[in-house]
């Protein structure tokens, strides 16, 4: 077999050839490290929504759904999701635009372009790279985010609001009215360069101001750009077009994301969606949304910002927040007619990579106490380590044009009570199901009301064998998880590596390394058709 790997530099070409000759022998260091050694680690950075990151997988590879699997293994019967999806990232900029002192009047102005001053004029760039969020009630920007983006001194109120995480809480502070602007990485044409022609936002906006999340691991939270800004756009987040951009010093990758208004068309390309799934856009007071608004401090004659922006029935209305919902159909063990599958009330969430199910609704499925594996989470209040996870039998996913099936679903378990908008939920569906695919978040019109609206989906997007990261080329990026999901036969996979398993057998052995030696790219558009 002759293999091309004149592309490949001499690292990679000697770290591939060792990693096949290890496994050609069978692996019996590997072997010896699993029989010794049972319980393995790795650190990563998943975001799981909101303001928490996974940073740490701890498993057992010999208590893997897929331990001892053999290439005579039954395959299972529909895809499963990876552990990790997309994050859609965006540029987010801010600008002084707000309604003029004692005009009567709290709610958001929808701007179709960049209106107003920049709040930080002396930061280079006047920009930072944030999440398109769809599990946040509001617009958060953190840390130095919040210091490049002018969301200081006379810029913020005094009135606290707490921020709850997954160890504790911390303060976070509101902002005073201003414009908040998003683009898609497009929007980004060198490095620390926005076009600012692209955005689009809202103007007299409260968002919250938060001290840094970093647990030691650096800062994993910039900005969040929510639901008050989510609802009255038309969203296209596109896998098969991803973007990779340099912005003061840190190269960011993710789909590109196409924010267009909620009347118009969608731009050019046309997206092919083959699937729509209803939403319910929801909070706790029962109430239609017209609006996105702050609530003034009633005990201030200069009626000061008292809440963030949230979601509002109208403009002078306590804000009411809310999120997007769906039913999932799970279940785990076999289908039997005393195991049905059971409805499951999520929030889609946008910036979750991962999926969550809550510890109450993990009871009524009866998942043993001995989780598949076990994770650790950095959030708000700090670290909290172990959290445990399980892979779920089936989760069903009910859409116009076919419901979509799947197999093995990971799920983190946290003790979420509501999501935004105070709604009672079961779990969160992260992005982690569709990693492979183009949606579109479309919200119903807001006149007269929002009520809810579709994800489209379209059918997965073909990528080259070793794409593990879905930028179009098969690097040393990939190889870096390549090296260290490569265990050969029999060893079981990291529950962040089965998606590198190319023939389904449970493991990564010389069918994958040869494939990935003659998928590989480099800095090449890798051919999507390349595989095992």
């Amino acid at each position: 077999m002759r293999v091309a790997i004149r592309s490949f530099d001499n690292r990679v070409r000697r770290s591939i050839a060792s990693a096949i000759a290890t496994a050609a022998l069978c692996l019996p260091g590997a072997a010896a490290f699993a029989a010794d050694a049972p319980s393995k680690s790795r650190d990563v950075n998943i975001r799981l929504g909101g303001k928490q990151t996974i940073v740490g997988i701890h498993w057992d590879p010999q208590k893997s759904p897929l331990a001892g699997s053999s290439p005579l293994a039954t395959p299972l019967p529909h895809p499963q999701p990876r552990l990790a999806g997309f994050s859609p990232l965006v540029a987010v900029a801010t600008s002084d635009a707000r309604m003029p002192v004692g005009a009567d009047e709290y709610g958001h102005q929808l701007e179709s372009s960049y209106v107003g001053n920049s709040l930080n004029p002396f930061a280079y760039p006047q920009f930072v790279v944030g999440y398109l969020d769809s599990g946040a009630d509001g617009t958060i920007v953190a840390g130095s985010a919040a210091q490049r983006l002018g969301l200081t001194g006379e810029n913020l109120t005094s009135n606290p609001i707490d921020l709850t995480g997954i160890s504790g809480t911390d303060v976070g502070y509101v902002t005073m009215p201003i414009g908040f602007f998003a683009a898609g990485l497009s929007a980004v044409t060198a490095p620390d360069t926005l076009d600012t022609t692209a955005l689009v936002g809202h103007s007299n906006v409260c968002g919250l101001a938060a001290p840094p999340i970093d647990c030691g691991f650096g800062e994993l939270v910039s900005a969040l750009i929510g639901m008050p800004f989510i609802a009255f756009y038309n969203t296209a987040i596109l896998v098969e077009s991803p973007r990779s951009v340099t912005v003061a010093g840190e190269t960011y990758t993710s789909p590109d994301v196409h924010i267009f208004d909620i009347f118009d068309p969608p731009p050019s390309p046309e997206y092919e969606f083959t699937r729509e799934i209803g939403l319910d856009l929801e909070s706790a007071i029962g109430l239609f949304i017209t609006t996105a608004s702050y609530f003034p401090d009633p005990f201030d004659e200069d009626a000061i910002p008292f809440t963030p922006t949230f979601l509002s029935p109208t403009a002078l209305s306590l804000p009411a927040g809310g999120g997007f919902y769906l039913e999932l159909l799970v279940r785990e063990g076999p289908s039997t007619p005393d195991n049905p599958a059971r409805p499951m009330k999520v929030l889609v969430d946008t910036g979750a990579q991962s999926s969550v199910i809550t510890r109450n609704f993990a009871a009524q499925l009866s998942l043993p106490f001995t989780p598949d594996f076990t994770v650790d989470v950095c959030g708000i209040g700090g670290l909290a380590t172990n959290i445990p996870a399980y892979f779920l039998d089936y989760v069903r996913i009910n859409a116009l044009g076919g419901a979509l099936e799947f197999s093995q679903a990971p799920f983190i378990v946290l003790d979420i009570d509501v999501g935004p908008g105070g709604v009672d939920i079961d779990g969160i569906l992260g992005m982690n199901f569709f990693a492979n695919r183009n949606v579109m978040l479309a919200p119903d019109p807001p006149v007269p009301q929002i009520s809810g609206g579709f994800l489209l989906v379209s059918d997965p997007i073909p990528f080259a064998y070793g794409d593990f990261n879905l930028s179009k080329h098969v690097a040393e990026d990939d190889y870096e998880l390549f090296n260290f999901c490569m265990g050969g036969p029999g060893v079981a996979l990291s529950p962040d590596c089965f998606h590198t398993d190319g023939d389904g057998d449970g493991d990564l052995d010389l069918k994958e390394a040869a494939a990935f030696m003659r998928c590989y790219s480099g800095n090449g558009i890798a051919d999507s058709s390349c595989g095992l």
